[in-house]
């Protein structure tokens, strides 16, 4: 067995959605040797092997899987639902290490295109104008034409939205983007 306990660690509103909450949760051990497998498996998964990060959609809900262990969920109805997913991806790492020699990871996967009506989805949606642009659509159109970066959303550094910034940092790096710490988009 690859792992035997996924814990929550935290549990937070959802930012996204403030109807759901937001979960952090840590495997029993570090994850990035699955991570290319479950690559593999998971067709709708964004994976950055220099990141050690795995991103993929589970219907509303974004899920991230970091190389070091640590688990982050959008958008989730409750705490029993993630206990749920939670268990149900204990399973599915599982699986998937016990039939790693059967699975090819020496072709990259195509990266799925990242579009402005995803990175919206993780912006304020306030539309304040305060990055320069008129709404949070226009500035998620800079920001994958590596026009803006980052850092000119100010409500992004603020701890309320911390949770958004970090999702979208996993999908901007999952569809190939570099995010450096200054918070520049390159390809």
């Amino acid at each position: 067995m690859y792992v035997k306990s996924i814990v929550i660690e935290r549990v937070m509103p959802c930012i996204a959605d403030p109807m759901k909450i937001r979960v952090i949760a840590r495997a029993d051990r570090e994850l990035k040797e699955v991570l290319p497998y479950l690559d593999k498996v998971i067709p709708s998964a964004y994976y950055s092997n220099t990141m050690n990060v795995l991103t993929f959609k589970r219907g509303s809900s974004l899920i991230t899987i970091y190389g070091d262990g640590k688990i982050t969920m959008t958008k989730i109805t409750d705490e029993d639902e993630a206990r749920m997913i939670l268990d149900e991806l204990k399973e599915l790492i599982n699986k998937t290490w016990e039939r790693r020699d059967s699975i090819d990871i020496s072709k990259p996967k195509a990266r799925v295109k990242l579009g402005p009506i995803e990175v919206f989805t993780y912006l304020p949606k306030v539309n304040c104008g305060m990055c320069g642009e008129q709404s949070c659509m226009a500035f998620a159109v800079k920001l994958l034409k590596m026009e803006k970066k980052l850092d000119e959303c100010p409500l992004l550094k603020e701890e309320k939205y911390r949770g958004l910034r970090e999702t979208l940092e996993s999908l901007l790096i999952a569809a190939g983007y570099i995010v450096s710490k200054n918070s520049t988009v390159t390809r």
